[in-house]
């Protein structure tokens, strides 16, 4: 007969707590990332809907923001035919930005639309009720 394994005796080998760290580490950078990651605003939202439906030459995705004085406008197909050509020519949108200069009136706004091949500059007017009741997209101003 043969005698058991014997067992080594001594102090218990801590368990490492490195894994732990690294893992909380690791939390704390995603969670630092987040809080200070650009969210879009309400204004900056309402421009990428309008921007998205130039782009697809369809308006009605983005009638809700819009005035409803100025529906005859969204549904003229030579002019968002034209502003879908544009939009177009810079391929797809990557970012909208509100870049509203400091002390502007709280009913205009706006923005520069970054696509792949290029930026767009992007403004509107607001009425009473927060709907767009001016709207213009075209090449950004050039300072000489």
């Amino acid at each position: 007969m043969t005698a058991p394994p014997t067992r080594r005796v001594g102090p218990a080998r801590p368990a490492s707590r490195y894994p732990l760290a690294i893992a909380a580490v690791v939390v704390l950078a995603i969670l630092l990332a987040f809080a200070l990651s650009h969210r879009a605003n309400r204004y900056e939202r309402m421009a990428e809907a309008v921007t998205k439906a130039i782009a697809a030459n369809n308006m009605v995705p983005a009638e809700k923001y819009f005035n409803a004085i100025n529906y005859r406008e969204l549904h003229d197909r030579a002019r968002v035919g034209a502003l879908s050509n544009l939009v177009a020519e810079h391929g797809a949108l990557k970012r909208i930005k509100e870049d509203t200069p400091a002390g502007s009136s709280p009913d205009l706004h706006t923005f520069t639309a970054t696509f792949d091949r290029g930026a767009l500059a992007e403004k509107f007017q607001l009425d009473a009720e927060g709907k767009i009741v001016k709207f213009h997209i075209g090449e950004p101003a050039t300072t000489p």
